[in-house]
């Protein structure tokens, strides 16, 4: 039967683009059917969301397949998301762009794409920072509720810099802020002369995953005026990661207010 075979050849295609995502023409050859059956398949496909099409014309698995098989695995789906909004962030602002995943108290930065400045910051990749102490932790403290937030400002917090923000009542304002903007910058909290500007991932149940978040040397970034511009850009790069991993605008997100 004509609709058995359509199901057939979707599943496959859908397998494939779950193996290793790909472009049309890659994913022809890999499925062996001729291009229009793929292009057509393809079509439906997505607009059942079930794969989404990148700028770049690759194919990879949708929010509905997604939400299928649960909470996705951040740093194999979040790496291979968040790459095209990471270099796309760093050409657009010239500087470093960056992802973080969550790990306990602590991001820990798995991609950094580089700006082509003749004078670049260093490579971030592999590095631990707790929470507190800049904007990639704050964004991510944002989505907690308040019994986990209780707990992580009730010890000690370590000062790296005179920046550092320790004192429980300020970050909890900062934190606050952050919840209303879904964006948060910071300057040299974590090491002098760096500023960042880093807003949250977040996975189907709006607790954050990871942060995407941009830096460079304070006497750089931000650009004069262009503050506003660059939040605005760290922002929706976020967002449109979000979507990709499930989560669907509008729904109410973990407040630091509220219980669970």
């Amino acid at each position: 039967m004509q609709t058995v075979q359509s199901v057939e050849r979707a599943l496959a295609l859908l397998d494939q683009i779950g193996r290793r995502p790909g472009r049309l023409v890659e994913l022809t050859d890999r499925v062996q059917l001729p291009t229009s059956t793929v292009a057509r398949l393809l079509a439906t496909l997505e607009e059942a969301h079930a794969v989404q099409r990148d700028d770049d014309g690759t194919y990879r698995i949708g929010r509905r397949i997604r939400q299928m098989r649960g909470t996705p695995d951040p740093v194999v789906d979040l790496q291979t998301m968040a790459d095209p909004h990471l270099m796309e962030l760093s050409r657009q602002l010239d500087e470093a762009a960056c992802l973080s995943i969550v790990v306990g108290s602590d991001t820990v930065t798995i991609r950094q794409v580089d700006g082509p400045k003749p004078i670049r910051v260093e490579d971030w990749t592999g590095e631990r920072i707790p929470h507190h102490a800049g904007s990639v932790g704050l964004v991510v403290l944002a989505t907690w509720p308040v019994d986990e937030l209780d707990a992580f400002l009730d010890v000690e917090l370590t000062r790296f810099t005179d920046r550092t923000v320790t004192d429980p009542a300020v970050l909890r304002a900062r934190i606050a802020d952050t919840v209303e903007q879904r964006v948060a910058w910071s300057e040299g909290e974590y090491v002098d002369g760096l500023t960042s500007c880093a807003s949250a991932i977040v996975g189907p149940d709006g607790r954050a995953v990871g942060a995407l978040y941009a830096y460079g040397p304070a006497y750089r970034f931000p650009p004069d005026d262009r503050a506003d511009d660059i939040a605005q850009l760290v922002r929706r790069h976020a967002a449109e990661v979000s979507v990709q991993l499930g989560y669907q605008p509008g729904m109410q997100r973990p407040n630091p207010g509220e219980t669970r």
